[in-house]
């Protein structure tokens, strides 16, 4: 069953009136008819299970009357945060969507010292990151949206970062200590990652990140291209937690 994600200012009482670019791709694409069921989330962990009742072309809207709700049970338990190393061309976008299907809490583009990928357009980059994460969340029957937040410098992303919760860096020159050897001492909790861009961290950044708090971790013994390193430190922290 298709899942989409609705906001509170859409519904009044048990009806939901879709409209703008969903509403267009269910009546064009998906030819969705009177009486068609779908799953619609409040973005807040609750589902609701969805009867399509009218629907106009010009402009496209969708309504929908509320059946039943049940707490959406797709959520991990643990936040995820992922500091992402801004990445060159569409890896970001991939970045993105796989981190979201694989259940991270927030993605932070960060731009290192490394970083081929600059900090420009960044609305645009946003509004473009934004649309990526609902319709992976949506795919992925995702509780609630995760949080893309506009790109941002190295600088600002350490400011931001919570260093008191479990921290760690991906570090190519770390051969030993694993996200186990982390988080096996250590009830579920928030937790951050840290992951370069594609020429890695910089010898003076990983002392920065570590001076902090961070620990530098391996995720085995190969090098991960950036935009897997951070899928894969995602789905061993929730394979031990979970």
């Amino acid at each position: 069953m298709n899942k989409y994600f609705f906001s509170e200012h859409e519904r009044t009482y048990d009806t939901v009136l879709l409209t703008g670019t969903t509403a267009h791709h269910m009546l064009h694409v998906l030819r969705f008819t009177h009486g068609q069921e779908v799953i619609l989330c409040n973005g807040q962990g609750t589902d609701f299970k969805a009867k399509l009742i009218s629907t106009t072309t010009k402009p496209p809207t969708a309504t929908f009357t509320l059946l039943s709700q049940a707490p959406s049970n797709t959520e991990p338990s643990t936040p995820i945060y992922l500091y992402q190393g801004l990445a060159k061309g569409e890896k970001m976008d991939w970045i993105i969507e796989k981190s979201i299907e694989a259940g991270v809490h927030k993605i932070i583009p960060v731009c290192t010292a490394r970083s081929v990928a600059k900090i420009k357009d960044a609305a645009k980059k946003l509004e473009r990151f934004t649309r990526i994460a609902e319709a992976a969340a949506s795919q992925s029957m995702r509780g609630i949206i995760p949080q893309v937040s506009p790109p941002i410098s190295y600088a600002q992303a350490v400011a931001e970062c919570d260093f008191t919760n479990p921290c760690i860096v991906a570090y190519e020159k770390e051969t030993s200590r694993t996200i186990k050897d982390i988080l096996t001492t250590k009830q579920p909790t928030p937790v951050s990652i840290w992951i370069g861009p594609e020429g890695g961290f910089e010898e003076n950044e990983i002392a920065d990140l570590t001076g902090k708090g961070a620990t530098p971790i391996t995720l085995g013994p190969r090098i991960l291209r950036t935009e897997t390193a951070g899928l894969i430190a995602i789905a061993q922290i929730l394979c031990f937690w979970e």
